[in-house]
């Protein structure tokens, strides 16, 4: 929120996450890359490059997002499916690997 009292939103589709190499030069194959350690921290930084992001009302395309190695990750799991690109329900946590979920669209979990 700014002083003004305008709420400002930010928003990326999880199925236009492309998750990047170690070395940032190419794109890995998101179901083969190990960024997450046995105790769920960062290895590295982690890269991700999103199709379409929404920050403050303005759509830019092909931005890179970073994720620090310092940080703590809470949800190891539900961070990892996230960064690979499945759709998450988060009533249930239930992963969905299929892409089949559409936003705004009935299905049995509403």
């Amino acid at each position: 929120m700014n002083p003004s009292g305008d709420s400002w939103f930010s928003w990326a589709n999880l199925n236009e996450f492309h998750i990047l190499t170690q070395d940032y030069e190419d794109f890995a194959e998101k179901d083969e890359v190990e960024f997450l350690s046995k105790d769920g921290t960062l290895k590295y930084e982690v890269q991700v490059q999103l199709e379409n992001y929404v920050d403050h009302h303005v759509t830019v395309q092909d931005e890179i997002i970073y994720f620090m190695k310092e940080g703590t990750v809470h949800q190891p799991e539900v961070f990892e499916m996230a960064l690979r690109g499945y759709n998450i329900d988060t009533s249930n946590f239930v992963i969905n690997t299929e892409n089949n979920l559409r936003y705004m669209e009935p299905h049995h979990n509403q």
